[in-house]
């Protein structure tokens, strides 16, 4: 299963070494509960970060999927070669989103984007949507979901991929000396915004499924890190036992994906004992383009710069938003 192209974990040590350690749609979408916290980022971008495929095949498909991507990442760098094709493939439409400065910076701006991709996705669509997150984008839903009341309107599933649920050790490590990135600051275990991404209560009527990898190097430790209350949380290597991915290689991962897919096509969760019987006998996503799998590392690269680059670096974690501070414990 492991492809050589997609493998990170050589790249990501390498790179970090100078840093410290271096069911079927519901109706149609209404005004069905108050929308929540105002946005703050300028309009004009947050309705631009959002792509989908044209309105004709969004209400033709079976089910339309918002692709939210990961820190450091372009969202093509992501979806591209993985989850679009395969999905596309299967019958489902998807719509992805841009997050600023490639998710890099704040999470709580980045949250603002999701927000307002959910509502574009689910207008273009007429109902409402499915949602899959990579990494941080595995988080940043659950937070719109949790924190504006018509994203949990507008949705009908929430699937996390590696998402860091309880932060990550890694940004521990990085934080320790005193100084460190906005974002480290924030998805520190133990970090304010953290505590208020798990606390605060998950909508009713909204499954939400993390799934995850024991051999994650980026979220860590497992599988703590990516275990969210409330949530149906899947390590993949519970299904299958020799399953080898890491945090990058989980985007090509056939189980991974079958029970992302599982989720799509019925009521609830995912549920391991419903995957085919040959699911671990599969080596990669069907439909995906294992030769395109290398534009993932691009988004790696831009991650671990980011985190070595002092100019962006900060003595404290930024102020969590007035409206999730009720959360922090």
């Amino acid at each position: 299963m492991r492809t050589p192209t997609l493998s990170i974990a050589g790249l990501t040590a390498a790179l970090l070494g100078a840093v410290f350690v271096s069911g079927p749609p519901a109706g149609s979408v209404g005004p069905q509960a108050p929308s929540g916290p105002a946005l703050n980022q300028p309009k004009v971008q947050l309705r631009s970060a959002t792509d989908c495929q044209p309105r004709a095949e969004l209400r033709a498909a079976r089910r339309v999927v918002l692709l939210v991507h990961g820190t450091g990442e372009k969202k093509d760098e992501t979806w591209a070669w993985s989850y679009e094709p395969a999905l596309r493939g299967d019958g489902f439409a998807t719509c992805s989103v841009q997050l600023p400065d490639h998710g890099l910076g704040d999470l709580a701006v980045a949250a603002e984007y999701v927000v307002a991709a959910v509502r574009k996705a689910s207008r273009r669509a007429g109902h409402p949507v499915a949602v899959i997150g990579y990494s941080q984008g595995g988080a940043l839903p659950v937070w719109a979901a949790k924190f504006w009341p018509d994203v949990a309107d507008r949705v009908t599933d929430l699937i996390s991929l590696a998402g860091p649920f309880d932060g990550t050790q890694l940004a521990n490590e990085v934080c320790a000396p005193g100084q460190c990135a906005p974002l480290a600051w924030q998805l520190r275990r133990g970090a304010d915004h953290v505590a208020a991404l798990r606390n605060a209560p998950l909508p009713q009527g909204v499954p939400v499924t993390s799934i995850f990898t024991q051999y994650d190097e980026i979220v860590r430790p497992q599988p703590g890190a990516s275990s969210l209350p409330g949530a149906t949380n899947v390590m993949l290597q519970d299904v299958c036992d020799a399953d080898p991915s890491d945090h990058g290689l989980i985007l090509g991962d056939p189980v991974a994906y079958a029970l992302a897919l599982d989720a799509l096509t019925h009521r609830g969760p995912a549920r391991p004992s419903r995957l085919p019987a040959t699911t671990c006998q599969e080596t990669f996503i069907p439909h995906g383009d294992a030769a395109g799998s290398y534009v993932y590392l691009q988004g790696m690269a831009r991650f671990a710069t980011f985190l070595t680059d002092p100019q962006r670096w900060v003595d404290s974690e930024p102020p969590v938003p007035a409206y999730a501070r009720p959360w922090v414990a």
